[in-house]
């Protein structure tokens, strides 16, 4: 009885391994994406609250200067938010792109898994079938045995 040996190993290794690294791009990407996302948030959370600090201002009494200060800081944080989003589109493109990477070495893994198990599974066969030609042969050599003895 041989042992089983499957010749594409080198392979696998090496396709395991550009796995490993399209995942661990994805990861990177991934974490990137939910940094830029949660930054947008917090813009979009500051441009909010200062238009109700503006807004607030306005009840109570009217200044001219407040005013002008709250609308370009509110200006300046709706551009950064507008900057934001652009960084969070851009990213997401990376993060798709990334996934695509990571599915595609994703599959040729296992390609080489499914042809391990298809090796492996003929392996056993041929084991198996060896297995039988011997006990065969032993049953056939036993009956013979007990046959010569009965005559």
């Amino acid at each position: 009885m041989k042992k089983f040996r499957f010749p594409l190993r080198t392979v696998a290794v090496v396709r395991n391994l550009s796995e490993l690294r399209a995942r661990e791009n994805f990861s990177k990407a991934f974490q990137v994406y939910s940094e830029i996302e949660s930054r947008l948030q917090a813009s979009r959370a500051r441009v909010s609250q200062l238009e109700d600090m503006l807004r607030s201002g306005r009840t109570a009494s009217f200044r001219a200067s407040d005013q002008v200060t709250f609308m370009s800081a509110i200006r300046a944080e709706a551009i950064n938010a507008t900057k934001i989003e652009a960084e969070l589109t851009a990213s997401r493109k990376t993060l798709e792109a990334a996934r695509q990477a990571w599915l595609e070495t994703r599959r040729d893994v296992r390609i080489i898994e499914k042809l391990e198990g298809q090796a492996r599974l003929e392996h056993r066969q041929e084991l198996e079938r060896e297995i039988q030609a011997d006990l065969d042969d032993r049953t056939s050599g036993i009956v013979a045995r007990q046959l010569k003895a009965a005559s």
